[in-house]
């Protein structure tokens, strides 16, 4: 197991600017962390150069600057748009596809071996499970054949619904979820599990853990005050309330190789700039303590 963190550690700041990519492996590498994920969330924002003709110039750069720190790309967040909503028109949808294969484009520039991705509702109807589940493979389908041709794999994420009760998101449990990544009968496909999405659910993450096994191929590692409040999610693990020592002690048990990484992107954008690197260290210093 590898401590890893997403690039959004440190992005937004508090008067809204964003560091660039290269400063951002800069500072976050003298603080200790060596393995990052990509988050093409903040980087499909608007402004951006991956949403530019020069995202291939500015992903080389990226790649260029981490080997120039000798940092390395392990699992990365690629972007992700509801491609099973009815509403978005053909023209979007072709638009969003093309981001997206351009973020599998840039994981594989910077080497990195996993895609997260999410899974999506398809709201309209009855069965709602079953044509999420139609709907989902039609769009996985293809990219666990393009990542086999690559050696890359993609990480489906555990959804979190508690929000828009009664209503679902497909992907929030980790049987349905277990069970649509083992139907595909590929090594190409697994689970990335987000610890603070389990827990806002109320999920035993031993039992979730022990379940998924040797599905688990990425981890999002944030902590949470709140079930409701995005401002008070995505914190410092060891700060809310996830069971880090129940968690650590299953992820051993169950030999898990792949990556513990952050993903705490409301710990560090309120700071003053004044305390970055002070905060930077005590976010390495946590997640040391809790991968050994």
């Amino acid at each position: 197991m590898r401590l890893a963190t997403s690039t959004n550690l440190l992005y937004l700041r508090p008067d809204g600017t964003r560091f660039d990519l290269p400063k951002t492996l800069e500072m976050v590498s003298a603080a200790g962390f060596r393995i990052f994920d990509l988050n093409f969330y903040d980087w499909s924002l608007p402004g951006t150069e991956f949403l530019t003709d020069r995202w291939e110039w500015w992903i080389d750069d990226v790649a260029e600057c981490a080997a120039r720190l000798g940092v390395t790309f392990g699992q990365c967040h690629a972007y992700f748009y509801p491609f099973l909503d009815e509403t978005l028109s053909e023209e979007k949808k072709a638009y969003h596809k093309r981001l997206q294969q351009r973020s599998f484009d840039c994981c594989r520039r910077v080497g990195a071996h996993t895609c997260v991705l999410h899974p999506e509702t398809r709201w309209e109807g009855v069965d709602i499970v079953k044509n999420s589940i139609a709907g989902n493979r039609e769009h996985f389908a293809p990219i666990i054949e393009q990542m086999e041709s690559w050696g890359m794999r993609i990480a489906l994420e555990n959804m979190c619904d508690y929000g828009i009760a009664p209503r679902r998101k497909f992907g929030a449990y980790p049987e349905e979820l277990a069970a649509f990544v083992k139907s595909f009968g590929s090594d190409r496909i697994g689970i990335c599990w987000d610890f603070e999405h389990a827990d806002i659910m109320g999920q035993n993450q031993r039992e979730a853990l022990l379940y998924i096994g040797e599905l688990l191929f990425a981890t999002h590692v944030s902590d949470t005050y709140s079930k409701t409040d995005n401002t008070l999610m995505h914190v410092l693990p060891m700060t809310g309330t996830v069971p880090w020592g129940e968690v650590m002690q299953t992820l051993k048990e169950i030999d898990y190789q792949g990556d513990f990484c952050y993903e705490v992107h409301n710990y560090l954008n309120r700071l003053p700039d004044a305390v970055i690197e002070t905060a930077l260290r005590l976010a390495y210093e946590i997640g040391v303590y809790l991968v050994s």
